[in-house]
């Protein structure tokens, strides 16, 4: 079986779909054929990663195959010359390989312009967020216009347009997975001529062989892991600090992800947060160093106001650590609160910080909680089973 992927992020990862594509590539059984179609990326903002960076034979197998059909240096814009790309090349290169899938991604939409074409070829679509929500979230932040980051600026500026593009792209004729029921409820709530469309629900998954605990450290380490934009609740994470420190001192709230961490650093010196208490790592080049982090902290915190079923989040679940999450979205699909987790609602930082002062001070609870977050993961989303699942949906449509 032959698949071309649609990868308006790959390597360097950006957010949370590239990291899903990156690890579905990875885990899908080498008897597939994966064509890898995306963007050469010049820099990833102040870090200035490069895609050339990456040694892509010890990332993927012999099975794998890349074309890289645009170029990307910004996190929006480039999106358009990628649909472009897509709209001239992809079709041949579906000819000339004997392509029987194609895998694409929303709300990056980037076949958005190859529906004028007739292919073949199947459509597999996986949605991870829509336009509606990523723009609610923005709004729900508390950030201003001026300190939103470059997507969720453009996001606003070109709400009309992007919504007719999302509703012409969802009334294409695909198949579509979701990577929570969330998201599927979601889809026919704002498309509801989906409803009578194939949409599966395959769970957003980790490698439990590479994140997997370790002995932590003795430090108390407060660990916030993805991009620094408004829609994670960074703002709130912010604000809690304070309130932390009042208690615990010594605590250190490390930021790991890239974006512009300016009015982040800002805010927290504003605060009276001494610099020995917060750390900004940006973007983390070799994962070795991000799985070090999450078997160093001591609690993961995820205050996003929206966001379907984080990655973030079941990596540091993997690792064995209590995770504390807002009830929101997909998250309460992975998480049971006081269970193998703890819930608290969105854009509450009170909640926030007694959620991880509770947990700071009792270590017993904190291994009980990491202990059975860990199983969790191992029951029911590990890649070996989503990529499985994953994989037998794509034979259903060949056959």
């Amino acid at each position: 079986m032959r698949i071309c992927m649609l990868a308006p992020e790959f390597l360097p990862i950006w957010g949370g779909v590239g990291t899903y594509i990156v690890e579905l590539v990875r885990h899908l059984p080498g008897t597939v054929e994966i064509h890898v179609v995306t963007p050469f990326r010049e820099r990833l903002g102040p870090a200035r990663v490069r895609t050339s960076d990456y040694k892509f034979n010890e990332y993927f197998g012999d099975n794998v195959h890349v074309h890289f059909i645009s170029s990307a240096s910004d996190t929006f814009f480039y999106n358009a010359a990628f649909q472009y790309a897509c709209l001239k090349r992809v079709p041949r290169l579906l000819k000339e390989e004997g392509v029987d899938i194609l895998h694409s991604h929303a709300a990056h939409m980037p076949d958005l312009l190859l529906q004028s074409r007739r292919l073949k070829a199947p459509t597999v679509t996986t949605v991870h967020t829509t336009i509606v929500g990523q723009r609610e979230a923005s709004k729900k932040s508390g950030v201003g216009f001026r300190d939103l980051e470059l997507s969720e600026k453009a996001t606003f500026a070109g709400y009309p347009f992007l919504r007719l593009a999302e509703a012409v792209f969802f009334s294409g004729r695909r198949y579509y997975i979701t990577v929570s029921n969330w998201m599927k409820m979601q889809l026919f709530q704002q498309f509801p001529g989906l409803r009578n469309s194939g949409v599966s629900v395959i769970h957003n998954a980790v490698d439990t062989r590479f994140f997997s605990p370790a002995e932590p450290d003795n430090e108390a380490i407060v660990l916030f892991a993805g991009r620094l934009i408004a829609a994670k609740g960074l703002n709130y994470l912010i604000d809690s600090v304070p309130r932390v420190l009042q208690k615990n001192p010594d605590a250190v709230f490390v930021f790991i992800g890239p974006g512009n961490r300016e009015p982040y650093e800002a805010k927290l010196l504003t605060l009276g947060v001494p610099r020995r208490n917060f750390e900004f790592l940006g973007y983390l080049t070799n994962r070795t160093d991000l799985l070090d982090y999450y078997r160093r902290c001591t609690v993961f915190v995820a205050p996003t106001l929206y966001e379907n079923l984080p990655i973030r989040i079941l990596e540091a679940m993997a690792c064995g650590k209590a995770v504390i999450a807002t009830n929101v979205c997909g998250i309460p699909e992975a998480i049971t609160s006081q269970r193998d987790g703890v819930l608290v609602p969105p854009g509450s930082s009170e909640a926030l910080a007694t959620a991880v002062c509770d947990l700071l001070q009792d270590p017993d609870r904190r291994a009980q909680i990491g202990s059975r977050a860990r199983q969790t993961v191992l029951d029911r989303f590990d890649w070996t089973l989503s990529a499985q699942r994953t994989a037998t949906l794509y034979q259903q449509l060949v056959s």
